[in-house]
């Protein structure tokens, strides 16, 4: 999630020694540099409501009827309690970045908003973009690397979690975006069905999932979503179905949607299958084996080079890279594809072991390796 052997000067973030890019989380709704924000926790009410509740705001049935189809949009209903709790947000000091990131890694960001409900969330960005304040939604931060200074903008942590996971009919589950994508994997195993076993191993959540199309052990989410519900960045809800999604190794078309302001809520269908709980405590031995499970990681960092037929951790490790470090920042020893915060990583140390190691191997193997995780820039 060693000792120090190699001091130097952090490469710039955007750009390594090879001129490869590291790719940049997408932020909305950008400003001119010279404009400067009070640092502000805005904060709701917790969410107290049950499914039924959360179904009723997106406006869509709390029954097993089949989802209405994208061209019948809905629009969340802001009242004026919502904006007025943005609008009059409270001053909480400083919420560190480090604390919503898996590597422990990030200075504050200038706002800070926890939304429970759809209808926060549209007030929020509605918000931002009436301001031009930059924003950006994160859920378990678990491949996201922020920046030492923070985030000059608004930051919003999904909590859009249903009370439970909604069973349509069986094999088909329609969970909020928030809810923990290694909860969803042990539930549907043991209920037996097949096609989630590998987010048993999985940190993050359904929606992060889902946004990068994550996959193990030869699934991967895409495979079983039959419908995603998303709001727009004009506060409009959507429903896609299966037929309106692409999926491609670690891509979805959400990554190329302008317009996008989150996803809600996904529904899965899966198959039965009696050994699929099995096949979920078999893959998640082999990660306890595999990979540094307790450690200060953001699991994969690159993604594996398509048509090479050699894994990215496998390229490092034949690279020589293997408990590498740079400053508080280690390539890992049990998975070479996994890089530690062990010692107080700065973001400064993470970016250029991240560099050092793309220049290595290319270097050695003529392959670039390309960026599982997500840089987010200051501003």
């Amino acid at each position: 999630m060693a000792t120090r052997s190699l001091g130097i000067s952090p490469i710039s973030p955007s750009t390594s020694p090879t001129g490869n890019r590291i790719a940049n989380i997408p932020c909305c709704s950008a400003k001119p540099s010279s404009i400067s924000f009070p640092h502000r926790h805005l904060f709701f009410p917790p969410n107290t409501g049950t499914a039924a509740e959360f179904n009723k705001e997106l406006s869509l049935s709390n029954t097993s009827t089949i989802i209405p189809p994208s061209h019948n949009p809905s629009v969340v209903i802001v009242d004026e309690q919502d904006q007025a709790m943005v609008e009059q947000c409270v001053v909480r000091g400083q919420k560190h970045l480090r604390e919503l990131s898996s590597w422990g890694i990030g200075g504050p960001c200038s706002y800070f908003l926890e939304v429970s409900r759809p209808s926060h969330l549209v007030a929020a960005i509605r918000y931002c973009k009436e301001r031009s304040i930059p924003f950006l939604i994160v859920g378990k931060g678990s491949n996201c690397l922020f920046e030492d200074r923070g985030f000059d903008g608004f930051v919003m942590l999904n909590r859009l979690e249903h009370s439970a996971v909604e069973v349509i009919e069986p094999g088909t589950y329609r969970v909020g975006s928030a809810f923990p994508f290694n909860r969803l994997g042990v539930r549907c195993s043991s209920d037996g069905f097949s096609g989630l076993e590998f987010a048993g191993g999985i940190p993050g959540t359904v929606g992060g999932a889902t946004f990068m199309n994550a996959g193990a052990n030869g699934q991967e989410t895409g495979d079983v979503i039959e419908s995603v519900e998303i709001v727009t960045m004009d506060g409009v809800i959507r429903v896609l179905g299966r037929s309106e999604l692409d999926f491609g190794y670690r891509w979805s078309s959400f990554q190329a949607m302008d317009n996008l302001a989150a996803i809600l809520a996904v529904t899965f269908r899966l198959s039965p299958a009696p050994s699929a709980r099995d096949r979920q405590k078999a893959f998640l031995e082999r990660r306890r084996k595999t990979q540094p499970v307790g450690e200060r990681s953001a699991g994969s960092v690159f993604r594996n080079p398509l048509g090479a037929g050699i894994s990215a951790g496998e390229l490092i490790e034949l690279a020589g890279l293997k408990g590498f470090a740079m400053g508080g920042a280690k390539v890992s020893e049990v998975h070479a594809n996994f890089f530690i915060n062990f010692n107080g990583s700065t973001s400064g140390d993470m970016l250029a072991l991240i560099n050092f190691v793309k220049e290595r191997v290319d270097q050695m193997f003529g392959i670039q390796l390309k960026e599982e995780i997500r840089y987010v820039p200051y501003e």
